[in-house]
């Protein structure tokens, strides 16, 4: 579960997240939302603690499966990330350009697991296999700049779920997509409820849809509901927000 009570973050002397609790339960998934700039990414990052010392991250209560990142040592923080894993919106650019797609599988792998080489490799091919990647070889000796749009959102995926995580963090999955490999993707994740608990940042009403619970920004601040709460909710802002995003 995710307990979070009143969480700020701030930069320098700039709020950038203010009081933002949550209570996601066990076998829950989340959907947050909001415009452009609201806070969204910022609280992903916030949910694993990936900010430099010019940060100040500090909360009530900060529980997820009973850690709270920002008191963990960094082995111990090393370790919670391989259980909480991020995938970031800019797929192209989340990638280290200079290393070929091997190279990135056995950074991942080797941070987060006991594997030797040869396992390592074949938990990648298991990983990508699992999201209909083919012509496995090839691709392990690809680099960024090779991957199509949908490809490279799959290798995130991959990456991601190489290291076994509990809560897979999603942040604007399908955007720039067509709608094909949207719907594509929309099935690799209704799979991945099976298995782990998704946290999908997201713009649009379909992954909405795979969500129990609702986190909704507004200018550093957010709300939670229940995603029926919110669908059904008859507010003047709730209905206007709903009807601009569909």
């Amino acid at each position: 579960m995710i307990y979070l009570e009143k969480l700020n973050l701030s930069y320098e002397n700039i709020r950038l997240l203010r009081d933002i609790s949550l209570n996601l339960q066990e076998g829950k998934h989340l959907a947050i939302m909001g415009e452009s700039g609201s806070g969204k990414s910022l609280f992903a990052r916030a949910l694993i603690a990936l900010f430099s010392q010019n940060y100040r991250l500090e909360a009530k209560q900060f529980l997820i499966n009973e850690k709270n990142p920002t008191k963990l040592k960094k082995k111990a923080l090393r370790e919670f990330r391989s259980e909480v894993a991020l995938i970031f919106q800019d797929a192209q650019n989340s990638f280290y350009p200079y290393l070929n797609l091997g190279d990135l599988f056995h950074i991942v792998l080797k941070t987060h697991t006991n594997l030797n080489a040869k396992e390592r490799k074949s938990k990648a091919f298991q990983c990508m296999q699992m999201l209909g990647l083919k012509d496995l070889e090839l691709l392990w000796h690809s680099f960024a700049h090779q991957f199509s749009t949908g490809m490279a959102r799959r290798i995130q995926l991959a990456l991601a779920l190489s290291s076994s995580p509990k809560y897979l963090i999603c942040d604007e999955l399908t955007a720039s997509l067509d709608k094909e490999n949207e719907q594509k993707l929309i099935a690799l994740l209704k799979n991945l409820q099976k298995s782990l608990k998704l946290i999908l940042i997201t713009h649009d009403f379909n992954l909405l849809s795979l969500c129990d619970e609702l986190l909704l920004f507004e200018k550093g601040s957010a709300k939670q509901f229940e995603v029926q709460e919110f669908l059904n909710s008859q507010n003047a802002w709730l209905k206007a927000y709903r009807e601009f995003n569909v």
